[in-house]
């Protein structure tokens, strides 16, 4: 049941259309429309009408438009009543916000939401965008104590137990983006839904579950992080089927994460280092695999040396497997072009070559010698 009259609910409904028109000039009506009749006059209700398109317009598309203008116009800085500037959202009365965040949970487990990727993703981002004002901002409820949006925090964790895989994956998402919401009496759980979802027997819910942990072990402390280096076994099983499969694009999405994770705790890895470079080699030889696989390998490995050397240099295969690789990459100038003819020949001085095998090697092998 909704919330807002039906004839508000209609004119709102007129002016998404018009934000969509492909007719230049109505589109800029509407557009000022949004800005003068809505958004300054009653943000309130642009902000509850659009929550409620979420759940009740007719079409997926719809449904996404309204998700993608809530979370564009929620963080738009407005004047609060005091003058203050402030995200949008952030102005309204505090009735008016916890029904707004309400429905938006509601909307999120929506079954026509849950079953729309995409739409389940940008209801995610919106919902991820609210949770990123309540922790950046301080925001208070009536009696002075600070609000923290605490239904948030259990209707992720429902969420990331969820039997429907899709509803898994957003709560992670959301985790990802926003780790602040996160707080310290949450340790034993947070370790039991990270644990599950490293698990998990979907591939999409592993890897945001990885994604999201790197966000949330780098907003805690160095003293808190050790409580989560038990977890590293869990994470490291996540990789092998990934190579298994030849599955180039998520394993990149996985070791863009674990670099993250070198990098603020290489000594988590300690007990699984030796394993870890053995499979990261086996990553880099693979030329089966996509190359910006490989070289997030390579890459992965090189910020051992960066932030943990001395490791580096007692693992017995590392610096001999490291500097074999380097030397193979540095040779290689390009895909179908093993004798090199088309990068001699080429008259394209400009090429980006950044991203190749051959720079990547040989940048490598610099940091390499630096330590």
């Amino acid at each position: 049941m909704s919330v807002l009259p039906a004839e508000t609910h209609s004119a709102l409904g007129q002016l998404l259309q018009g934000l969509q028109a492909a007719d230049n000039n109505v589109r800029s009506q509407a557009e000022e429309r949004l800005s003068t009749e809505w958004a300054q006059s009653k943000p309130d209700v642009l902000l509850m009408g659009l929550v409620e398109q979420i759940q009740m317009a007719d079409s997926p598309t719809a449904q996404s438009f309204a998700a993608v203008l809530f979370r564009r116009m929620s963080s738009r800085t407005s004047k609060d009543s005091s003058g203050q500037s402030r995200e949008l959202f952030l102005t309204l009365q505090k009735p008016q916000r916890d029904a707004i965040r309400t429905l938006l949970l509601q909307g999120m487990a929506t079954p026509s939401v849950v079953a729309q990727p995409s739409l389940r993703n940008k209801v995610g981002d919106a919902v991820a965008e609210i949770a990123r004002q309540y922790t950046d901002e301080d925001v208070y409820n009536d009696d002075g104590s600070r609000d923290t949006w605490a239904d948030l925090l259990g209707a992720l964790f429902q969420a990331s137990q969820s039997p429907d895989a899709g509803q898994r994956e957003t709560a992670f998402r959301i985790f990802a983006t926003t780790p602040g919401i996160i707080e310290k009496q949450h340790e034993e759980v947070v370790l039991s839904s990270f644990t599950k979802g490293f698990k998990d027997d979907d591939v999409a819910v592993r890897l945001a579950a990885m994604d999201a942990f790197a966000s949330f072990f780098h907003s805690i402390n160095k003293k808190s992080q050790v409580k989560y280096y038990p977890l590293i076994s869990d994470i490291l099983n996540i990789l092998p089927p990934l190579k298994d499969m030849s599955n180039s694009d998520d394993l990149t999405k996985a070791l863009v994460a674990m670099i993250d994770l070198a990098e603020a705790a290489p000594k988590m890895f300690k007990p699984l280092f030796n394993e870890l470079v053995k499979f990261s080699i086996t990553v880099i030889q693979d030329k089966d695999l996509d190359d910006k696989a490989r070289q997030n390998a390579l890459e992965l490995m090189a910020t051992f040396a960066d932030y943990s050397p001395q490791m580096c240099r007692k693992d017995p295969n590392y610096t001999a497997d490291m500097v074999t690789q380097c030397l193979s990459l540095m040779t290689d100038v390009g895909a179908d072009d093993d004798d090199a003819e088309d990068w001699c020949t080429t008259e394209d001085l400009d090429l980006d070559e950044a991203d190749m095998n051959h720079v990547a090697g040989e940048q490598t092998m610099d940091r390499l010698a630096n330590k």
